[in-house]
């Protein structure tokens, strides 16, 4: 394939790729129920104390429970890197919905890039390399994860782009030797554990296995030992710091949320169970409808290929599969998201098996580009977004509703009223994104707060009853309230 082609294909497929993820910050101007709205939160309340995580700024009562990561004063339910990126993005342009998700789009189309950059490195194949950046620019899961509609949304984002970024930076080190590469290793692994946790150290897991694969060979070296510890080192000094600081700062909140994050791989939490066959149900959703079928015939081809290292591989393949087998058989939690993180990976290999149909089957060039208009569809999958925009509960234009209220908000209440409640289950945390200095409680507090808010002549504003959202007796009598005229859209 000529240089200049592949340059124009390359550039094509990376602008089509940031052209989707502009539309999909800017596609719900909302925040997503979960988990987006309390990223969302947490990274605006970062804006102005980036090492102090906070969920509710200003809680009116003593009376909730400070490790409930839905409810609670400070937030360390996450890792922060990815919050600390939105706040940045909003301390620059403003406080808003596009604005949060930003960095999730240019992460998102540096994936893309780096995606092509390690696919030709791994198989020294153009045409692979372009099939896997052209699968990842149109991939309909990304895209929801970047627009907030998929669970976890900007956090696995940033954990994706930096486990790619750090095999990346492992698969240039094995092609040049430079040593600057073990540096950028370290550096991205740790930006990934800094996001999500230790899977953010799949790149030692690959490195090991190339290691000891080098070593049955009799190609492994004590300098290469030492490379991987200098990096290591540089992965701890880039995402240990932190651990250290918030379990000094927040001792218990920080040893319960360590604790939480096992609990996940010994039993099933808030309801997210399933069996071992799981994330094979959930292959087709990852990957795009069919396309993951392809990943044992790329697989076969990477072994027989002669232009592909057989240790890095080797290394790549093993790890992937042992991370797949890892969440489905041990670990007890299942979703979806959990897995996308190697997903960019795996489509390396779809590419591999694309580009070998394209030599032995489909040889003419119509074929071709119809296989690659019908890639494009498997992988965007055009139902599901019309199946989004246009569903019949209406729930999507509710939530445009209920945010363009909160949105203007202050602009309805006396200003010595800071305290709202009576909105839906957890749009509370909504009303806080939008407006600073408004403490929120969806549905209201109890009778017992109410008499405390009395004797301190805290003074509330409620919004009229709505759908299952009424208002008990002691709330109308409260001397101090204030009835917001707006009906909101229940759900």
């Amino acid at each position: 394939m000529q240089s200049s082609k592949v340059d124009f294909g390359l550039w094509s497929i990376v602008l089509m790729g940031l052209i989707l993820r502009v539309i999909a910050i800017f596609l719900d101007p909302f925040l997503h129920p979960w988990d987006e709205r309390f990223h969302a939160l947490v990274a605006r309340n970062m804006m102005e104390n980036p090492f102090v995580p906070i969920l509710r700024v200003n809680p009116i009562t003593e009376n909730y429970d400070p490790f409930a990561w839905c409810c609670n004063h400070i937030w360390l339910h996450k890792q922060p890197l990815f919050m600390w990126q939105m706040a940045l993005s909003m301390k620059v342009f403003g406080v808003s919905e596009w604005a949060m998700r930003l960095p999730s789009a240019i992460m998102g189309t540096l994936l893309i890039l780096l995606l092509y950059r390690t696919a030709f490195l791994l198989t020294q194949r153009k045409t692979v390399a372009l099939l896997s950046a052209l699968m990842m620019a149109t991939s309909n899961y990304h895209l929801q994860l970047i627009s907030g509609i998929k669970g976890m949304d900007h956090n696995d984002v940033a954990h994706g782009f930096y486990v790619v970024a750090s095999i990346w930076a492992w698969c240039e080190y094995r092609h040049h030797r430079c040593t600057y590469w073990v540096i950028l290793i370290g550096f991205f692994a740790g930006a990934a554990v800094l996001n999500k946790w230790l899977t953010g150290l799949l790149v030692y897991l690959i490195w090991g296995i190339a290691i000891f694969s080098d070593s049955i060979d009799g190609l492994a070296s004590r300098k290469e030992v030492l490379y991987f510890a200098i990096s290591f080192l540089v992965c701890l000094a880039v995402f240990l710091p932190w651990q250290i600081y918030i379990f000094h700062r927040f001792p218990e909140i920080a040893k319960h949320e360590h604790n939480f994050n096992l609990k996940h791989i010994r039993e099933v939490v808030e309801g997210h169970g399933g069996n071992i066959f799981y994330y094979f149900k959930h292959l087709g959703e990852l990957f795009g409808w069919f396309l993951h079928f392809l990943i044992p015939v790329g697989i076969w081809v990477s072994v027989w290929h002669r232009r592909i290292n057989f240790s890095s591989n080797t290394a790549i393949v093993t790890a992937l599969v042992f991370v797949f087998l890892f969440y489905s058989i041990i670990v007890r939690t299942k979703i979806t998201t959990y897995l996308f993180f190697i997903v960019p990976l795996f489509l390396i290999y779809i590419g591999l098996a694309i580009d070998f149909l394209f030599e032995k089957v489909l040889k003419y060039s119509m074929l071709q580009v119809s296989a690659l208009f019908a890639i494009c569809c498997l992988c965007l999958n055009p139902k599901v977004i019309a199946e989004y925009l246009s569903s019949p509960t209406g729930e999507r234009e509710k939530r445009i509703y209920n945010a363009k209220i909160y949105r203007n908000l202050k602009s309805e209440l006396p200003s010595n009223v800071k305290v709202v409640m009576n909105m839906n289950s957890f749009e509370d945390i909504d009303v806080m994104f939008y407006n600073e200095g408004i403490t929120a409680y969806h549905w209201t507090l109890s009778e017992e707060d109410f008499r405390n808010l009395r004797d301190r002549k805290i003074p509330i504003a409620v919004f009229e009853p709505h759908g299952n959202y009424q208002l008990a007796n002691y709330v109308w009598e409260y001397p101090y309230l204030f009835i917001i005229r707006k009906k909101l859209e229940s759900f």
